[in-house]
C-alpha cells in the first residue's frame, strides 16, 4: 500500500503551548478572563463575548449579536476598562488577561489593542477550559440558568433576556465562592479596601519624612 501511495498521510504534532497556572485573585482589577459562546436564536446563531472579573465576578464587559469577529473581542475589552479605568490601564497596575487561542484573541488587531491599553495577555492551553475556570463557570450557570429555560424567537429576545441575566447576576444573585454575596457587594467592598491601602501608604510616606 505504501508503494501504490494508498496509505494515508501521517500525522503530524502541532505546536506544544505551555499552559498558565491557576489563579486565585485577591483584588478586583487584577486578573480577568474573556471568552465566546453561542446561543440559538430561533432563526439564527447569536454570539456572545462576555469579560469576567476573577475576583469579583463582574462583567464589565460583554457583546451579544449576529458576528464573532475580533472587532467585537476589541470592543469588549475596550467596554471594560471603560468601566474599570476610564479607558486604558493606570501606569504601574498590573493587570491579566487570559483568553483561549480562538482566531478573534489571536487576531493581530485584538493583541495590539490590549498592548496598547496596558493590558497583559496571556493565552490558555489548547482544549483545556479548566485555564479559565471563571469564565467557563459563568457560561455554564448562564446557560442552565438562563438560555435552557427558554425558547428564544429572535436574536432581539435573545439580547434582551441575556441583559436582564447580566443584571440580575450582579446585583441580586449571591455566590457561594463570594460568601454568599453579590459581584456588585464585593466590587464595591474591593474598591473601598483599595482606598484604604492608598490612604495608609500615604500616611507611611508622610511619617517617613516627619522630623524626629
Amino acid at each position: 500500500m505504501r508503494h501504490l501511495g494508498l496509505l494515508q498521510p501521517r500525522k503530524t504534532k502541532g505546536q506544544t503551548f505551555t499552559r498558565p497556572e491557576l489563579v486565585e485573585p485577591v483584588f478586583s482589577n487584577t486578573y480577568w478572563e474573556m471568552d465566546l459562546t453561542y446561543v440559538w436564536c430561533g432563526d439564527q446563531q447569536g454570539y456572545l463575548f462576555a469579560l469576567i472579573d476573577g475576583y469579583d465576578k463582574e462583567i464589565p464587559g460583554d457583546y451579544f449579536g449576529e458576528r464573532c469577529r475580533s472587532d467585537e473581542a476589541v470592543g469588549v475589552l475596550g467596554q471594560a476598562l471603560l468601566k474599570r479605568f476610564g479607558g486604558r490601564v493606570p501606569a504601574g497596575h498590573r493587570l491579566v488577561l487570559r483568553v483561549d487561542r480562538g482566531p478573534q484573541f489571536k487576531a493581530r488587531k485584538f493583541r495590539e489593542t490590549a498592548r496598547r491599553l496596558g493590558v497583559m495577555l496571556e493565552y490558555a492551553g489548547v482544549r483545556c477550559p479548566d485555564d479559565k475556570p471563571y469564565i467557563e463557570a459563568f457560561f455554564s450557570k448562564y446557560k442552565t440558568e438562563e438560555v435552557y429555560w427558554n425558547d428564544y424567537r429572535s436574536i432581539g429576545e435573545s439580547k434582551l433576556a441575556w441583559e436582564s441575566y447580566r443584571t440580575w447576576h450582579e446585583t441580586e444573585r449571591v455566590h457561594q465562592s463570594l460568601n454568599y454575596q453579590t459581584p456588585r457587594a464585593v466590587y464595591e467592598g474591593s474598591q473601598e479596601k483599595e482606598l484604604d491601602n492608598e490612604a495608609e501608604k500615604c500616611n507611611l510616606y508622610k511619617l517617613s519624612f516627619c522630623p524626629k
